[in-house]
């Protein structure tokens, strides 16, 4: 349901120099991580355009929301996309499930 906004919200990793989970070594991250448990729905956090749905290497498979010159990444999710490059999302709809 559009407009009810709840779910995950700790942060797992900040912006900043960090131990990376996938290279062993302390890389820079560019982004926050909020986990979230297998089988979540991916919520839109606000309204935007998808601008990427695809693979993004150590992201996995992706979903990008642009708004402004905001982008919202949203890695390791199922690439069984529910949205498509191009497709306008308003704050609170779900754009996909989760997986680990």
């Amino acid at each position: 349901m559009y407009g009810q906004l709840h779910g995950y919200t700790t942060i797992n990793s900040y912006f900043g120099k960090r131990n990376s989970p996938t290279a062993g070594a302390t890389s820079y991250h560019k982004g926050i991580d909020i986990g979230a448990p297998k089988g979540s729905n991916l919520i839109a956090v606000c309204d935007g355009k998808i601008t990427f749905t695809g693979f993004l290497g150590g992201g996995g498979y992706t979903i990008t929301l642009s708004v402004n010159n905001m982008k919202i990444t949203y890695c390791h999710v199922s690439p069984n996309y529910i949205v498509q490059v191009g497709d306008i999302v308003k704050k609170g709809q779900v754009i996909r499930s989760c997986w680990p």
